[in-house]
C-alpha cells in the first residue's frame, strides 16, 4: 500500500466533505463532528456519481443523485437503492496533514 498526502485537516472546515485523488482513485474524505477523518471510494456503487458532491448525516454520506448511503466507517450500505458497499481506506493525521493509504 502507498501512503499517499491527500490534504490539510483546514481543506476540510466549513465542508466535511472533500474530493481527493490518491494514487490515481477517487477518494471521498469525511471529517465527523468528533473530528474523525474517513476514506471511501468518491464513486457511488449504485451509479457513476460522485459521494463527494453529497450530504454527511452522523456517519453516513448520502448520493446527491439518488439517495444512496453508505457508512464512512466500513464503506456499508445503509440506504438503497445502491446494494454493494464501496472501499473505504485506511486514514492517517500527522502533523494537520491527511494521508491515505492506497
Amino acid at each position: 500500500m502507498a501512503k499517499c498526502l491527500v490534504a490539510k485537516l483546514a481543506d476540510l472546515q466549513g465542508n466535511p466533505l472533500k474530493a481527493v485523488t490518491a494514487d490515481g482513485k477517487q477518494i471521498c474524505l469525511a471529517r465527523l463532528e468528533s473530528g474523525e477523518v474517513f476514506a471511501l471510494s468518491d464513486i457511488c456503487s449504485h451509479e457513476w456519481i460522485e459521494l463527494s458532491d453529497g450530504d454527511l448525516d452522523g456517519e453516513e454520506v448520502e448520493c446527491p443523485a439518488h439517495g444512496s448511503r453508505f457508512n464512512v466507517r466500513t464503506g456499508e450500505v445503509s440506504g438503497l437503492p445502491a446494494e454493494e458497499p464501496v472501499l473505504t481506506y485506511p486514514v492517517a493525521i500527522e502533523d494537520d496533514e491527511i494521508y491515505v493509504e492506497v
